[in-house]
């Protein structure tokens, strides 16, 4: 790797940006398209040698831009390279991110209202003080409405005492 790669800010940049649209993005690749960044073409010989990344390294990179979009090849010889309006691409490419994002987002939240371990129900956890609250498990948010805490004992005083008459009748079997 390059020393300047390391050293130059603006392909820092351009990684740390572009890594989050295209996961495999190396610095290498950013260094090589921000070289791309012109008004000209250049050629694949011409980024070798003005950005000392190696030739094998270099044409499959340029295979990586042209086929992720970024890049495009003149159709004449000798073949160059260049970028294709990176702000408008770079927008673009961040829409389709964000839109799939959105739609994970979407799927995930529909998958936990119809998953039956997050139904609704209650859970009590015990805290270091021996405090204790009463959870809803389906979103994690602490159970306060007192009409809701009021419903909540009744139904299971009566679960209680439905146990105690089934032990009792159980009991009187057994004797």
């Amino acid at each position: 790797m390059p020393s300047k790669v390391l050293i130059d800010p603006d392909v820092d940049l351009v990684f740390n940006y572009y890594k989050h649209l295209f996961p495999n993005f190396s610095v290498h690749h950013a260094l090589i398209y921000k070289f791309l960044w012109r008004v000209e073409p250049i050629g694949g010989e011409d980024i070798i040698n003005q950005s000392g990344v190696s030739k094998a390294t270099v044409y499959r990179i340029l295979h990586d831009l042209c086929s992720s979009g970024l890049v495009e090849k003149t159709n004449f010889k000798p073949i160059s390279y260049y970028a294709i309006n990176p702000i408008k691409n770079y927008n673009s490419n961040l829409k389709q991110l964000l839109k799939k994002l959105e739609k994970g987002s979407n799927e995930l939240e529909k998958i936990m209202d119809n998953s039956t371990s997050l139904s609704g129900e209650l859970y009590l956890v015990k805290r270091d003080g021996g405090q204790q609250r009463l959870l809803l498990k389906q979103n994690r948010s602490l159970l306060n409405d007192s009409q809701q805490l009021l419903e909540l004992k009744r139904v299971i005083d009566e679960q209680l005492k439905e146990t105690d008459k089934t032990r009792i009748k159980g009991y009187v079997a057994y004797k």
